[in-house]
């Protein structure tokens, strides 16, 4: 498809009009100098002819055909441009064109001491020449110079496709090739490099962090565990709050884990081929909401098989229906499959958090319903279907919430 904002197309545009405006000057050019070389022929044949001069046959500008086999094939096989009797002398002049070139011939009007005199034009051809050699020079500095341009232009598409993988997650990309340009794509590309190396060593002080925060959490919360394992006599309400504490520290750590290992992309997916619907009912056991009624699964009663990691999904499609459960104002999800399309939905109140920003990590809803959420369960999700080369989305209409997955890219069929 091609695209009438970019670069290369207007400049295309632009030298095709320049080649188109060239020509017609051309063409026009070529037109006034045949009619000026045209009315010099006849003025200068007219003057010669008016003072018996044509006979000497020796100009250099115009030449008498002498030859009666040439003269006879001109005037047979010429094509008349006009024929006219011009005052002060006594001869028809009739103007030809034979092969290109103008033949001028003069019959004389009365038949005492006149002879007829056929005469060609030697300038026009000349003239010509310099025009076409012209037209043609400027043509070539048109061309060398839409090459020069092309050339250090046409890298920005490959250099657009650079940074589109960069977006897509690759911090490894070979810039190197721009980077030894003179021009304003070295210098771009040389800026980019520097961005590029600042954003992976913020990617790596970020995955050092969250390796050792989590590192140095465990430790205590381990030997926190152990520590109430001991107190066998103490109040029991009083252990469990403690274990809960400890269980949901654990968790963070864990949702900490996954989110930088696939953000990162160091997640390494293990695929294989398995049915959609079991991995809902994988996600259903991983909530303990299994058999409950909680969920309700309507189909289209295709048989959708996927090759992906199916861990990963599954649990990618758990954050959803704990999600779902949580914000529901009647706690029921319906989870609704057609025509290869997953969507998770339930009832209850627009979030507070924009769309724009619905997957972004550690922002959550403020209400009580997500007092004990740490705001990365949709990040993680969003992370795990784009790393199957899916896309999710979300949309708020008639009072539910929705969340849709498009798996036809990753169906697989089983025969």
């Amino acid at each position: 498809m091609i695209n009438r904002h970019s670069i290369l197309f207007r400049i295309n545009i632009t030298f095709i009009l320049s080649f188109t405006i060239l020509l017609f000057f051309y063409l026009f050019a070529h037109k006034i100098v045949n009619r000026i070389e045209t009315f010099r022929f006849i003025r200068k044949t007219i003057f010669l002819a008016k003072n018996n001069k044509l006979a000497n046959g020796k100009f250099s500008d115009i030449t008498l055909i002498k030859n009666k086999r040439i003269i006879n094939k001109i005037l047979r096989h010429g094509r008349t441009i006009f024929k006219r009797t011009p005052p002060k002398i006594n001869y028809t002049l009739t103007l030809l064109k034979f092969d290109g070139t103008e033949y001028i011939y003069l019959q004389s009007r009365s038949a005492i001491n006149r002879i007829p005199f056929l005469v060609k034009s030697n300038n026009g051809i000349k003239t010509q020449e310099i025009l076409l050699a012209a037209w043609l020079s400027l043509n070539l500095v048109l061309i060398f110079l839409y090459i020069g341009i092309y050339r250090s232009v046409h890298p920005l598409s490959k250099f657009k496709n650079k940074m589109e993988e960069f977006k897509k997650g690759d911090i490894n990309i070979n810039l190197d090739a721009y980077i030894r340009r003179k021009d304003e794509i070295g210098y771009i590309a040389k800026e980019f490099k520097e961005a590029m190396n600042n954003v992976k060593k913020t990617l790596n002080t970020r995955a050092w962090f969250i390796r050792n925060v989590a590192h140095e959490l465990k430790t205590p919360i381990t030997k926190g565990k152990i520590a109430l394992e001991l107190l066998k006599n103490e109040d029991e309400d009083k252990r469990k709050i403690f274990l809960d504490i400890f269980a949901r520290l654990e968790m963070l750590i864990s949702e900490l884990f996954t989110a930088e290992k696939i953000a990162a992309g160091n997640e390494v997916l293990n695929l294989t081929v398995c049915n959609l619907m079991d991995i809902i009912n994988r996600a259903e056991d991983i909530l303990f909401v299994k058999n409950s009624g909680i969920i309700n699964i309507v189909s289209d009663k295709n048989d959708y098989n996927v090759k992906a990691d199916c861990e990963l999904l599954s649990i990618g499609v758990k954050n959803l229906l704990d999600n779902a459960i949580k914000f529901g104002t009647d706690k029921k999800v319906t989870v609704n499959i057609n025509r290869g399309i997953l969507n998770i939905i339930n009832e209850g109140a627009k979030p507070s958090i924009s769309e724009g920003t619905i997957f972004e990590p550690f922002l959550k809803d403020l209400s009580s319903k997500n007092k004990n959420g740490f705001g990365l369960g949709l990040y993680i999700t969003k992370h795990i279907v784009e790393r199957h080369g899916l896309k999710i989305e979300y949309r708020y209409s008639d009072g539910k919430n929705i969340f849709s997955i498009d798996f036809n890219k990753i169906l697989y069929a089983v025969t």
